[in-house]
């Protein structure tokens, strides 16, 4: 025996129907495909040699030619197909078929029984609507009318609607259109005027065979539209239909208001007869009430064209008749007196002037007027109270007073400059002065308030508060001597004609800068210190160096000599020479029986001849500076002789004088100031005299 297993699952090759496959070895059917359900290939369907697969595992085989095939092989839900149209006979499954046995219909989503498949058996015409499903006309309305929008007209595809349920559709359009698809009473219109044709229904149409007319409200077979035909004038008189005078009145005479006055001319007013006043004449004069202007003209008097007879006539309308009216043309609208006159047809006081005008009505006769009237002696044509006759200024301004004579200040000159009074500042200038705008004079006038008129100023505009002279100048206006710096800033207001002056006006001849009593143009010393005295050039000896020799003559006590300045004791002998310069009272050394004594005593006297000669008397501001120096010269010699002799003592003066010498002379002020000085000649103290 063969044991060969190919494919070792425990079957042999010789009874394994698939000896190479270890997962089967069996297939009952011989359909090639095992029967181990869990093995490879295997047969879902082990007893059925015509089926092995069932992909939906619904129980139905793949194979459409086998037994049972599945319709819907991969839909578990549908196997079975009866009617071939797609959708499975399980009506739980999907896509199931609504009818199994009918291949044209499938679904039914009203569930009204059609099919939603319009074109198969028994299709619904209306699919979504489950009330309705058969449209027998097409005209998109169902046929049942138990159902949503029913067709009223299921076999007429132009209606399917009847509002009104008249039986007429309500499609204008369509077959039997309703023109009154809200009332059920009329549906035709057969003139288009909007009533009905049904006499019996609403709003019938009277003439329904006349657009014009519809409503005859009384009856008499007119219409009510005036602008109809036969319109009826009077639409709810039966009597009356015509009034073709449009007066308001009908033309049938025997009817209420009938017009008695048939052609009654338009726009005329007419009495209840129907007649104008054109077409009656009331006091039958021959002329219509219409152009009758006395209408009740008393019968037999002959009138004119507008019927007025004599005795109504009043031509010029005064209400004064023509026979009592002495004024007959008088102008409309005036007011007359009983004689029919009006003022402007008067002349009371017989001026020329109609009373109309006349403002003065009872002017002395001859007596001229103007234009209304009035002669001077009654007017006052300016009023300004005073009457023309007696005004010489006849247009005083109105808002002026005048005097007796009318004249009020803007008219009168009373001074006779061309100024009025009104605006004359200066009421009584001068006859024949020139005057300015306001009628003032140059003697009237003060400009600069300086109490000089300017007629006689000779400055003009003075500064406020500033003293003038007689001429209205002020000190800042004049400059007497003409240094071109003004009086009242003028320090030297006497300088001569051409000299050069400073910004105080003075020159240099005026000045004394230093104060000493030289002018600046004689001083050889300029800056000569205070108190100091001075000789005639304005020096004082402290500016002097008469000798030269580099000592001050202030300080040199010999001035003259260029080679002595110093005399401590002041005994006349330089120190240099003296033999005692510290002792006033000697100078000469004493050399017993020496033969040089005398020689000595000769030169001492020579130096103190010399010195002498040469001092100075020095004043402040001396009146005669020669007759100082002159008295100098005398001075300076007794001292000299004063100097020579061994005893300088001084001879006594007041106790209580002020002493002292100054360049070899003594002198002396006692209390009351008095100046003396010591005369060496006589050995006396006399005044000095300056």
């Amino acid at each position: 025996m063969d044991q060969k297993d190919s494919d070792n699952d425990g079957y042999n090759d010789n009874i394994d129907a698939f000896p190479y496959d270890s997962t089967q070895y069996s297939d009952m059917d011989g359909d090639g495909y095992g029967d181990n359900a869990s093995g490879n290939s295997s047969d879902a369907f082990p007893t059925d040699s015509t089926q092995w697969s069932d992909v939906d595992g619904d129980g139905y085989g793949d194979n459409a030619a086998g037994n049972y095939p599945d319709a819907f092989p991969t839909d578990s839900t549908q196997w079975s197909d009866s009617d071939g149209d797609g959708y499975g006979d399980n009506a739980t499954g999907n896509y199931p078929d609504a009818w199994p046995a009918d291949s044209t219909q499938w679904e039914d989503s009203d569930g009204d029984g059609y099919g939603d498949n319009p074109s198969g058996t028994n299709g619904d015409a209306f699919p979504s609507d489950s009330t309705q499903w058969s449209d027998a006309d097409g005209d998109g309305y169902g046929d049942n009318p138990s159902g949503t929008t029913p067709d009223a007209f299921p076999s007429d595809s132009t209606q399917w609607e009847d509002a009104d349920g008249d039986g007429y559709g309500d499609n204008p359009n369509g077959n039997n259109g309703d023109q009154f698809p809200s009332d059920n009473t009329q549906w035709f219109d057969e003139d288009g005027d909007g009533f009905g044709d049904n006499q019996a229904g609403n709003n019938p149409d009277a003439f329904p065979l006349d657009s014009t007319q519809w409503s005859d409200s009384d009856g008499d077979g007119y219409g009510d539209n005036a602008a109809g035909l036969n319109g009826d004038a009077f639409p709810n008189d039966p009597t009356q239909s015509a009034d073709q005078d449009n007066d308001g009145y009908g033309d049938n005479a025997s009817g209420v208001n009938g017009d008695q006055c048939l052609g009654t001319p338009a726009g005329q007013s007419v009495d209840s007869n129907g007649c104008a006043a054109s077409q009656l004449d009331g006091d039958m004069d021959g002329v219509n009430d219409a152009s009758d202007a006395c209408p009740g003209t008393p019968a037999g008097e002959q009138v004119d064209n507008v019927g007025c007879s004599s005795s109504q006539e009043d031509s010029d309308n005064d209400m004064v008749m023509n026979a009592f009216d002495a004024c007959p043309n008088t102008p409309l609208g005036l007011t007359v007196d009983a004689a029919g006159c009006a003022l402007s047809q008067l002349d009371t006081d017989d001026d020329d002037i109609t009373d109309d005008r006349d403002l003065c009505p009872t002017t002395t006769a001859g007596l001229p007027v103007n234009g209304v009237g009035c002669a001077a002696n009654e007017r006052d044509t300016d009023g300004d109270n005073v009457v023309d006759a007696s005004d010489i200024c006849d247009s005083t301004p109105s808002s002026e007073v005048a005097d007796a004579q009318g004249c009020a200040p803007s008219q009168k000159d009373t001074d006779g400059d061309t100024v009025a009074d009104d605006v004359d500042n200066c009421p009584g200038t001068g006859n024949g002065l020139s005057v300015n705008l306001l009628g003032c004079a140059t003697n009237q006038l003060d400009a600069d308030n300086d109490g000089i008129s300017d007629a006689s100023d000779v400055c003009p505009v003075t500064p406020a508060g500033e003293q003038p002279d007689s001429d209205g100048c002020s000190d800042s206006q004049k400059d007497e001597d003409l240094d071109d710096i003004m009086n009242n800033v003028d320090q030297c207001p006497d300088t001569p004609i051409t000299q050069p002056v400073d910004l105080d006006g003075c020159a240099e001849q005026q000045k004394d800068d230093d104060e000493d009593g030289i002018k600046n143009h004689l001083d050889n010393c300029p800056n000569t210190p205070t108190g100091e005295l001075i000789d005639a050039n304005g020096c004082a000896l402290l500016q002097l160096d008469s000798d030269g020799d580099g000592v001050s003559d202030a300080e040199d006590d010999f001035k003259f000599n260029a080679n002595e300045s110093l005399d401590t004791d002041g005994d006349g002998v330089a120190d240099r020479l003296d033999a005692y310069p510290e002792d006033a009272t000697r100078s000469v050394v004493e050399v017993a029986d020496s033969g040089n004594g005398m020689l000595y005593g000769i030169i001492t006297l020579l130096v103190l001849a010399l010195a002498g000669g040469a001092g100075f008397m020095f004043m402040r501001k001396p009146d005669d500076p020669s007759a100082m120096f002159d008295s100098n010269v005398t001075t300076d010699a007794a001292s000299e002789q004063y100097a020579a002799s061994e005893d300088k003592t001084l001879p006594s003066i007041e106790s209580n004088a002020e002493q002292w010498e100054e360049n070899g002379v003594h002198w002396s002020r006692d209390a009351e100031g008095n100046l003396s000085y010591f005369d060496a000649a006589s050995q006396e103290w006399l005044p000095f005299q300056s």
